[in-house]
């Protein structure tokens, strides 16, 4: 749980402002998106694809261009 306390000479958007800093840095963000859906797992036919289509992506990412 993360919580910011207004301190006597802060301004409520300076209070944000360090709210969201703590919160970002904390990764909460990134567990929330991560757990947002349900996700089966994966078959092994469609990491193959991913596979597949990721070497090609870098294959022409690696040719050179004169």
């Amino acid at each position: 749980m993360i919580y910011a306390i207004r301190n006597d000479w802060e301004t409520n958007e300076k209070l944000i402002l360090r709210y969201k800093k703590m919160f970002f840095q904390s990764r909460m963000a990134n567990k929330i998106k991560t757990e947002r859906y349900a996700v089966g797992n994966i078959s092994k036919k469609k990491i193959r694809e991913k596979a597949i289509v990721r070497e090609h992506y870098r294959m022409l990412n690696n040719k050179v261009y004169f």
